[in-house]
């Protein structure tokens, strides 16, 4: 029994490919992943951003610092000597205003910078100057 030339010869054995058994086995294609991960843990989110509480912080070390600076050489230095250290201080904190990251520690700060105007500088400055007339 034999096919005419014409028709092909019908499809026997198993399909084209690999054989069975050759090629990774089944499940996960590469395994458990070993040892830590290649830039260490995945980090959180970041705390919340520094406040005003903060900033009257900073600014209340500012001043102790400008007074200290004060005692050393602002003494000896005449009427800018004295406040020069203090408006340091206030530029600083002016010019943080500009930039949103820093904004609520410069509130803070000047804040703090108005209070020492009123409650220490202008009366110290005053007493200094002799002029209660």
């Amino acid at each position: 029994m034999t096919n005419p030339p014409d028709v092909p010869p019908p499809p026997y054995g198993p399909p084209p490919g690999p054989p069975p058994g050759d090629g990774p086995p089944p499940g996960p294609p590469y395994g458990p992943p070993s040892g830590p991960p290649p830039y260490g843990p995945p980090s959180g989110p970041p705390g919340p951003p520094l406040g005003i509480g903060a900033g009257v912080g900073i600014g209340c070390g500012a001043h102790v610092l400008a007074l200290l600076i004060l005692l050393t050489a602002g003494l000896s230095s005449g009427l800018f000597g004295f406040i020069g250290p203090f408006l340091v201080v206030a530029l600083v904190a002016v010019v943080m205003m500009f930039f949103t990251p820093t904004r609520r520690v410069a509130t803070g700060m000047l804040i703090v910078c108005a209070a020492a105007w009123i409650v220490v500088l202008g009366p110290c400055l005053a007493l200094l100057s002799g002029s209660f007339n």
